[in-house]
């Protein structure tokens, strides 16, 4: 299955099941995405609360992206009525009183295709939360950050002493 169509999607949550006991505990934050590999093709998806989660699937992959603080049931269908449901927990990003997230000076935003630079002059590794959304490269003194995919990751880099920073990636 590529993708589920909006009109079979909204008749697959008016489907949706009841929290269930032995629903596996899904956390993510606003704005991360998570995907769940399965072993076998995903059937159907069937989702309690459209507005706290976007949902995705394609095979035997599902994305799960948080789209604003709170609580749903999601129930993963394969074929032959096998099932696997998780209550997913979003947090809500934290905002000022002018409703507005606070500025982290390490955010990075960026659109699909769009680089950027930061300077690194003293870079000796690079982690990456490996989930399709960016690339990064070290080039001479500097990290080219390269948006990919819609989404949130995140970048350490770790200096020459082992002094870490952190650089929040989202990629719209």
């Amino acid at each position: 299955m590529s993708h589920l169509s909006a009109a079979l999607l909204a008749a697959v949550l008016l489907a949706a099941p009841p929290a269930r006991a032995d629903s596996a505990l899904l956390s993510l934050a606003e704005g991360q995405v998570v995907t769940l590999q399965f072993a076998r093709p995903v059937a159907q998806l069937a989702l309690g609360d459209l507005g706290v989660v976007q949902v995705k699937a394609s095979g035997s992959r599902v994305e799960v992206a948080g789209t604003r603080g709170g609580r749903t049931q999601l129930t993963v269908l394969f074929e032959g009525g096998d099932r696997v449901s998780y209550d997913v927990q979003v947090a809500g990003a934290k905002r000022s009183a002018a409703g507005m997230v606070p500025a982290d000076p390490n955010q990075i935003d960026l659109r699909v295709g769009e680089q950027r630079r930061i300077p690194a002059p003293n870079a000796a590794q690079l982690m990456l939360e490996e989930n399709g959304v960016a690339r990064v490269t070290a080039e001479r003194g500097a990290v080219v950050v390269t948006g990919l995919s819609p989404g949130a990751a995140s970048l350490i880099v770790v200096d020459g002493s082992g002094g870490r920073t952190t650089y929040p990636i989202r990629v719209r």
